[in-house]
């Protein structure tokens, strides 16, 4: 075989290894099986308590090191490291949360750790937006209406699902309504960034990532309407798709490490 026919084509990472997603797909129904019938939920420090955080620190890490690979390029170097950040930054808010939780023993809800939560945003968005201005500089009026179009909707659902559940003027209603908002924000931003690379071959790991926000945001949206109601608990389903989200975003990072 001459070393022509060796050479590496970046179309072919251009598809999903569908034995990579079915290790996903068992992973998480085993992480799932764990922390509801073998972790029990008796307040103590056990490994599913701090997986999510584990797993914010592995993309993080993951995300600078396809930065690293890009140091010097216009624009894929600075917005993995942004990624990379705020990944990082929900490690932090995780870590001190369980600091609270099982050090302090004192409710993390709300904290500082929610600081850490609430800057993830602006760095992963940044990300988002540089990646999709400088692929696509000529947006349509659609395509600028999308994004703040969808992320309102997402915060409006969320009050109108959550009005009932709450006592006059509830502060975890409103605290909370941060969080639904940044995490709309950036479901929005990487849908449209789907639209964007959509036929080029970055097209799959975009929709990975695509796939693994939408996952977060899901769980976070979901989070904050069982903290208003006052039914979260670590072996809630809503970790399983934090972890789930986790892999997906990893396995996106490793894509686009290989294509470009």
């Amino acid at each position: 075989m001459s070393s022509a026919s060796k050479k590496f084509d970046p179309r072919s990472e251009n598809k999903l290894n569908y034995k990579a997603v079915g290790i996903i797909v068992i992973l998480t129904i085993s992480y799932q099986i764990y922390i509801s019938e073998i972790m029990l939920d008796n307040g103590e420090l056990q490994f599913g308590s701090i997986t999510y955080g584990l797993g914010a620190l592995i993309s993080g890490i993951f995300a600078l090191y396809v930065a690293k690979r890009y140091k010097g390029s216009e624009i894929f170097g600075i917005t993995y490291a942004s990624l990379g950040i705020g990944l990082l930054l929900l490690f932090a808010g995780d870590a001190t949360y369980l600091y609270y939780e099982h050090v302090l023993e004192e409710d993390p809800y709300p904290s500082i750790a929610d600081v850490f939560f609430i800057l993830y945003y602006p760095f992963t968005a940044y990300h988002l937006i540089r990646n999709i201005g400088y692929f696509k500089k000529d947006l349509n009026l659609t395509s600028k209406l999308f994004v703040p179009g969808l992320t309102l909707a997402i915060v409006l659902i969320f009050a109108f699902i959550s009005f009932d559940d709450i006592e006059g003027h509830s502060f975890d209603f409103y605290f909370g309504l941060i969080f639904v908002f940044g995490s709309s924000l950036i479901l929005s931003l990487a849908i449209l960034g789907v639209t964007v690379f959509r036929r080029s071959i970055l097209g799959v790991a975009w929709l990975l990532l695509a796939v693994g926000l939408f996952l977060f945001t899901f769980a976070d949206v979901w989070y904050y309407y069982l903290e208003i109601i006052e039914e979260y608990s670590d072996s809630h389903f809503t970790n399983t798709l934090w972890i789930t989200s986790n892999m997906i975003i990893v396995y996106a990072l490793y894509k686009h490490k290989k294509i470009i």
